[in-house]
């Protein structure tokens, strides 16, 4: 079994670079494969020195279906004229 920093080297991550876009790139995978969503070291670390910060987000209203009266943009409108001209 591989080590996570060798598969992040793997993938052409920089092992000197910024831990967040690490962090990040692992807190995607997890929710891509298992979705949910967990917690970085770092956010628990910022959660921990300040918990006044945590936002509590209100529940995602569930998306309606929009209904579009269609029937009246697709009657053809030489037939409106028709009716006009007579």
């Amino acid at each position: 079994m591989k080590k996570i920093s060798e598969l992040m080297e793997e993938l052409g991550f920089d092992p000197k670079g910024s831990p967040a876009v690490k962090e990040a790139f692992i807190k995607y995978l997890v929710k891509t494969s298992t979705g949910t969503s967990v917690l970085t070291p770092t956010e628990k670390a910022q959660i921990k020195a300040d918990p006044t910060r945590i936002k509590v987000l209100p529940e995602k209203k569930k998306p309606e279906q929009l209904a579009f009266d269609f029937h009246k943009d697709t009657e053809p409108k030489s037939k409106f004229l028709l009716k006009r001209t007579k």
